[in-house]
């Protein structure tokens, strides 16, 4: 499992936006980032930073990926045919974690992902506790009844 090396509000404030839509969002009440030289006035972003926020967003969202692991799903997005940006996400969204938040099992990403970790999910009948299980069209998708 993913250890997380820093407090999701840091990360918010450091990306200047509410990344997972918490109602609580340190966002919500300052704009600036966090520390000592937070209030100071923003330097211009250049492309490279640009890039490099967006896949820091990315890997945010979907519980905190591995540079490993993301690099691996983007050599698959480009091996695919079509568009990488809609491959990358389409191969995010089937993760087993991702699946498990978006049929509300859970309330958070985070919590999907202890979910699986812990073994409450079965896949096709078997348990399942693999945060990054690739899920495929027509897999039933349950918890399990001692859950």
């Amino acid at each position: 499992m993913t250890k997380r090396t820093s407090a999701k509000y840091k990360i918010d404030r450091r990306m200047g936006e509410n990344i997972w839509g918490r109602p609580k969002s340190p966002v919500n009440k300052r704009e600036y980032g966090p520390g000592q030289h937070g209030q100071r006035r923003k330097a211009k972003i250049s492309d490279f930073g640009l890039q490099l926020r967006a896949k820091q967003k990315l890997k945010g969202y979907y519980g905190d990926l591995t540079e490993k692991q993301f690099r691996r799903i983007y050599a698959e997005a480009e091996r695919v045919k079509g568009d990488t940006g809609e491959n990358l996400i389409g191969l995010l969204e089937r993760r087993l974690d991702a699946v498990v938040y978006r049929a509300k099992f859970v309330v958070t990403m985070f919590a999907a992902r202890q979910f699986v970790n812990h073994g409450h999910v079965t896949v096709n009948g078997q348990r399942v506790n693999i945060p990054s299980y690739r899920v495929k069209e027509g897999d039933v998708i349950e918890v399990r009844d001692r859950s």
